[in-house]
């Protein structure tokens, strides 16, 4: 999975708004899905005892039987989600 920052997107669609000025319907477009954008929350203060009991219970995993692969896989994301300020 790869992530993309929430300034990178906002910073290409105001660079494609710029070049749809001329066609109505494109343009359009652009300020709808930019105005969805910058709505959106990002998350950025974690708690990792909530977050740790949350996967630990959705999983239905024991302390004792984690899936260290799929554990790790999702805090390694949300720290890069984290780091990128999503």
């Amino acid at each position: 999975m790869e992530l993309i920052s929430k300034a990178a997107v906002v910073a290409e669609l105001e660079r494609r708004k710029k070049r749809n000025v001329l066609n109505e319907g494109a343009f359009e477009e652009d300020i709808d899905i930019l105005s969805f954008i910058k709505n959106l929350e990002v998350k950025k203060d974690v708690d990792l005892k909530e977050d740790v009991d949350r996967i630990l219970y959705e999983n239905d995993w024991d302390y004792d039987e984690i899936d260290f692969y799929e554990f790790a896989k999702h805090f390694f994301e949300l720290g890069l989600k984290t780091k990128k300020g999503e």
